[in-house]
């Protein structure tokens, strides 16, 4: 093995213009493709965490309910009215992404705040929520578990401190950011089983408790479009398979980014395929014609016995090594790149209320090593065939260089 790749660098050493020229243009497209993926991948961890905060596409809530409309959110204020938990599930609508239904109580005498403070008591779902948690400003590391609240902004109380619910103790799991909204700035939110267990403690409203606060009764949905669905068609679908709903939509236009963005980093995908396979296609057309050039050695290298396979993977060697040490500069290069880019990229995303979140080391490194791979991948598949076919032919042909 060091023999041959003794051999295949003094190959590229002889014919330094071309073996530059092919690791430039290697390293030119493992630099697309890892800078491609890991901006991908950080958008797409960005989109998870900022987009959210842009809200639930529409909201689903019974005639009559109140309803909050801001530039980010989406929110239904608390009311007697109430829906089925399982309403959208079984209509299955495929116009509709992910669904998100909330409990809201308000209530006073709580013993949260002042003596006659008014409270949001807010249950989530938090393996379904999108539009509560991704607005945590700070939070245990840990998920939520029952007995868990979650302040709203206007609310202050340390991380990790006990507040009592009518007289019942409660961790405070987590505290938002400011959103500007009501219900958000003086909520506390729960998961559907604390808040049910706190039902028994909430004063009845006449003769009855909320209605809300029943199994299988929520006050509302938040709801995200499916990718390529439009708002009208999921309002039609919704007002045709929900008697007694009404349907409240946000900024579509905020509905058409997140949808964009979904198709743009579709879109980045394919073309990191298609330079690849390009990449592949220029590597055997390349190594078919060095093999052509030095017919001639390897004949002579054939008639002092040499085996097939060592000729073989002299040529396979000289690709790896080339394609290799372009996957390493095309790495180099691309996080150069990020580098340029990363104070515009993340300072837009900052402007229209997007945290950045790039990739951590471990996953970097990951998608380096990955890039490096699959150029040195692509050289020894790029040298492998127009070796193996000369390797077939005697060694009289190949030095006398007939076909």
């Amino acid at each position: 093995m060091r023999l041959l790749a003794n051999l295949a660098l003094q190959n590229l050493g002889r014919r330094k213009a071309r073996s530059l020229l092919l690791i430039a243009a290697v390293a030119i497209g493992s630099g697309v493709v890892f800078t491609g993926a890991t901006l991908m991948r950080s958008i797409d961890d960005s989109m998870a965490v900022g987009f959210t905060r842009l809200g639930a596409d529409m909201m689903v809530v019974p005639e009559g309910a109140l309803t909050n409309i801001t530039a980010a959110l989406l929110t239904v204020e608390p009311t007697d009215l109430v829906l089925d938990a399982d309403v959208l599930a079984r209509a299955h609508i495929a116009s509709l992404g992910r669904i998100a239904p909330q409990k809201i109580v308000r209530v006073e005498h709580s013993g949260v705040g002042g003596h006659h403070d008014l409270v949001d008591l807010i249950g989530i779902d938090p393996a379904r929520d999108f539009t509560i948690q991704p607005w945590l400003k700070d939070k245990l590391n840990r998920d939520l578990r029952a007995g868990d609240v979650i302040l709203g902004a206007g609310r202050d109380a340390p991380l990790g401190s006990q507040l009592l619910i009518f007289g019942k103790p409660h961790l405070i799991y987590g505290k938002l950011g400011r959103t500007g909204v009501g219900t958000h700035e003086r909520g506390v939110f729960m998961s559907f089983a604390t808040l049910e267990a706190l039902a028994g403690s909430i004063p009845q409203h006449g003769d009855a408790r909320p209605a809300v606060l029943s199994l299988g009764k929520v006050t509302g949905f938040l709801v995200e479009l499916a990718p390529g669905a439009t708002a009208l068609q999921a309002r039609f679908a919704i007002l045709s398979a929900v008697k007694g709903a009404k349907v409240v939509t946000g900024d579509s236009s905020l509905s058409g980014i997140r949808q964009g963005l979904a198709a743009l980093l579709q879109g980045i995908l394919a073309l990191m395929v298609l330079m690849f396979a390009s990449m592949a296609v220029m590597v055997s057309v390349l190594f078919s014609a060095i093999v052509t050039e030095r017919r001639g050695e390897l004949g002579l290298l054939k008639a002092i016995g040499a085996r097939r396979a060592q000729l073989v993977g002299m040529m396979v060697v000289e690709a790896v090594i080339a394609t290799g040490v372009g996957g390493v500069l095309g790495v180099a290069l691309g996080v150069l790149v990020m580098r340029l880019y990363e104070r515009s990229l993340v300072y837009y995303l900052d402007n229209i209320g997007v945290p950045f979140v790039w990739l951590d080391l471990p996953q970097t490194v990951a998608y380096a090593a990955a890039a490096i791979v699959l150029a040195s991948a692509i050289g020894a598949l790029g040298a492998l065939y127009p070796a193996w076919r000369a390797s077939r032919r005697d060694a009289y042909e190949l030095v006398r260089g007939e076909g």
